[in-house]
């Protein structure tokens, strides 16, 4: 085992650094699958929730013949959430999922965001009125949440100052009854 590590660390030491990221913008889908590692002269890159990520450092688990390879150059979000290899969830369509998957989910994104550089986000297209479609790009920001389905009320976010204010008259009115 330690002479297997040794030449590990050793093929690791000769091989050329890493180009620094680059950023790639608002990509199609179809642009992200070239960044699926078939080709060694390009970064290896993945979208969790439409945010590209650079995972090139991680080659040896998103290049071709690691264990997470199926994610590489496509919006894995689905797949991530729900921890399936299934072809059918390796969309970045997260309509459906429960709580707990986007749970999971969230614990992807944060691990991605601390882990690897962003480099872009992926552009979606929506139907449109006419039957033909128009591009979209993902929210810049990660912090978005699923939308509700329309049945629903969606809660109100609430400050934790205003709560406190909240409570602070709440009692005050209790005192003076």
């Amino acid at each position: 085992m330690a002479v297997e590590v040794a030449e590990l660390w050793e093929t690791l030491k000769q091989a050329e650094p890493l180009p620094p990221p680059v950023q790639m913008g608002e990509v199609s889908e179809e642009e992200l699958r070239q960044y699926d590692g078939s080709d060694p002269k390009k970064p290896l890159l993945m979208a969790i929730k439409g945010q590209i990520y650079d995972v090139s450092q991680s080659r040896m688990f998103y290049g071709p013949g690691g264990p997470y390879a199926l994610f590489a150059g496509k919006d894995a979000s689905r797949a991530l959430a729900k921890m399936s290899f299934e072809p059918q969830d390796l969309t970045g369509d997260i309509s459906g999922l429960g709580p707990f998957e986007l749970d999971a989910l969230q614990d992807w994104e944060y691990k991605f965001m601390s882990k690897y550089v962003k480099v872009g986000t992926v552009k979606k297209t929506v139907p449109v009125e006419d039957g033909n479609t128009a591009s979209t790009a993902a929210p810049e920001t990660s912090e978005t949440a699923p939308t509700a389905p329309a049945t629903e009320e969606k809660p109100r976010e609430v400050a934790v100052e205003e709560v406190k204010e909240k409570e602070a008259a709440a009692a005050e009115g209790a005192k003076e009854s």
